[in-house]
């Protein structure tokens, strides 16, 4: 990076601050055992020295490989990240309630395209209607509920499908929403080449988090299914995000963020590649949901060296050709855990902080927390508010006028190397034991998060990390009177009758019929043969339900508990 007059000259700075340092008096008892929230070891400054070893082509310029720099030769001079806001409550009447709002006040997509980034409640995100007994006292709650066809008709009606980007936040019943939408779209005379959006396809999630799901070789033959269809049917459709931000909210650091995703990356595609698809034909509609955090410098980090391991991995793992394989596009959501229900109005700031570090790092998409989701969903002057907080960041501070300003910082290039590195430690520790399904069996993922998690806590509670407002400034007595979201009392009582009249009008014996189609196609599937998508959609041309048609899937696919 540097020439040797310069390091020499360096070496002589840095010989001068540490006399400078020693003659100090007041700086005699410091404690320097800096540290990032991940744990990476800080020094208190950093010179050329620090990035000696850098190859310049690991930083090279915007556009280029390995992309540290971001995608495209400009970024947001040419275009504004996506404000896909993460809502979703109650039924769907609520949810378009919500959306309209959002638009309203000024949500966006790419060149002002219309996009939502759509929450489904627990029963739906696991695949029950509202009317099973195991969805009890959660419909409508954290989420829409969404059950059938005309469920969507209520949420869509009047939008543009073919230049409205609707994000389907799902994993167990992925391939099902997406059934769900395409049958809506047919039914408004829309082909499903013309479709836009993304689904989350993240049914290996409960490798870091435990919970109900597929076994291992099930859940990736069902996700390679979803795959397979999406890339061949729906050139505009992301297929798979990996979700990194569900890894970081269950406890992971920095680098586990990234590493354990690109991971998952690595054993999604090689099952893929198994089963005959190209990685140049799926890889472009991969992309990424990732945390930002209030350690600032180090989520920056995070960002480029993730784009570098990205472009890295796929050209030289999977032997990519095509340069849109290569671009580890990626939507970032502010940081959940960060959030304390003490003293809320400081979330607000912190999301401030934490939208900052997003765009420094070069987002394409963000969602933005709310100061209220400790205590309940955003009320409408709270997603208003985190709205506004990107708002800002894009039209009054101007740091989008430049891309990746921060490139060539002798910390920021320091500190992208070192998260790299240690991600790449992570990936050669699953490849060590056998690869991803033999890393998820034996529980290394989980025992990693969640290590590193409890890590997490003991600090908080020991006072070694600081959380204002719950160690440290803490306000006595009344706490400040912040309005909390309430539900409708009668959501989960109307959406339970709407299914049940639903499936008393219906043709039951057409019902009946699609679903004993799928569930022939399924064991197929899970044998090896056919094609498991096109039976999913012709169940709900045939009325089924989400909790009908994920019953099957359960069935078929050994659905269970995963510790």
């Amino acid at each position: 990076m540097f020439d040797k007059k310069v390091l020499e000259k360096d070496k002589l700075l840095q010989k001068k601050w540490k006399e400078a340092l020693s003659a100090r008096r007041q700086y005699k008892d410091l404690d320097l055992d800096l540290k990032t929230i991940s744990g990476l070891p800080l020094k208190p400054i950093y010179t050329a020295s620090d990035i000696e070893d850098i190859d310049y082509d690991n930083i090279g310029i915007a556009g280029e490989f390995p992309y540290t720099r971001g995608l495209y030769p400009l970024q947001y001079q040419a275009t504004q990240w996506m404000n896909q806001m993460v809502h979703g409550y109650g039924l769907p009447e609520h949810t378009r309630e919500r959306m309209d709002f959002l638009t309203k006040e000024g949500a966006q997509g790419y060149f002002g395209q219309q996009t939502f980034n759509l929450a489904f409640d627990p029963p739906s995100k696991a695949g029950f209607d509202p009317d099973s007994p195991e969805a009890k006292g959660r419909v409508g709650w954290c989420g829409v509920s969404c059950c059938k066809v005309s469920d969507m008709d209520i949420m869509f009606h009047g939008f543009p499908l073919e230049k409205t980007r609707f994000v389907l936040i799902c994993f167990e019943p992925t391939m099902a929403l997406l059934a769900m939408y395409i049958v809506h779209a047919e039914r408004r005379g829309v082909p499903v080449d013309k479709l836009l959006g993304n689904t989350i396809n993240g049914l290996y999630l409960h490798h870091t988090q435990g919970g109900v799901g597929f076994p291992p070789k099930h859940a990736l033959k069902l996700m390679v299914e979803h795959i397979k269809y999406c890339s061949r049917n729906m050139p505009y459709w992301n297929t798979t995000n990996l979700c990194a931000y569900d890894i970081a909210e269950s406890g992971a650091n920095a680098f586990q963020e990234i590493g354990l995703t690109l991971c998952s990356h690595i054993g999604i595609t090689e099952a893929c590649m198994e089963a005959g698809l190209d990685p140049d034909e799926f890889i472009p509609r991969f992309s990424f949901q990732i945390s930002s955090t209030m350690d600032f410098f180090e989520t920056i980090a995070k960002y480029r060296a993730l784009r570098r391991m990205w472009a890295k991995i796929n050209r030289d793992r999977f032997g990519c050709k095509n340069p849109k394989s290569l671009h580890a596009r990626y939507h970032t959501h502010t940081g959940g855990t960060s959030l304390t229900a003490q003293q809320p109005l400081n979330n607000a700031v912190r999301i401030g902080f934490e939208a900052l570090a997003a765009v420094l790092g070069g987002t394409h998409s963000m969602a933005t927390c709310s100061y209220d989701e400790a205590l309940g969903i955003p009320t409408e002057e709270a997603a208003q508010l985190s709205l506004r907080t990107q708002q800002l960041v894009l039209e009054e501070t101007n740091v989008t006028a430049v891309s990746d300003p921060l490139a060539g910082s002798y910390y920021v290039e320091h500190l992208t190397n070192k998260v790299e590195q240690e991600a790449y430690k992570l990936i050669d520790e699953m490849d060590q034991q056998g690869g991803f399904v033999k890393a998820w069996e034996n529980g290394w993922f989980r025992s990693t998060v969640d290590n590193e998690a409890f890590k997490w806590r003991e600090k908080i509670n020991s006072g070694e990390e600081t959380l204002i407002g719950v160690n440290k400034y803490v306000t006595e007595g009344e706490q400040v009177d912040v309005p909390v979201f309430e539900y409708d009392a009668d959501v989960e009582k109307v959406a339970k009758e709407r299914v049940q009249e639903f499936k008393q009008k219906r043709d039951n014996a057409k019902t009946e019929a699609a679903l004993n189609g799928l569930r022939q196609t399924a064991e197929q599937v899970k044998n090896g043969e056919g094609d498991l998508m096109p039976a999913i959609i012709d169940a709900f041309r045939g009325d089924a339900t989400m909790g009908e048609t994920m019953g099957v899937m359960r069935e078929v696919f050994d659905f269970g508990w995963w510790d």
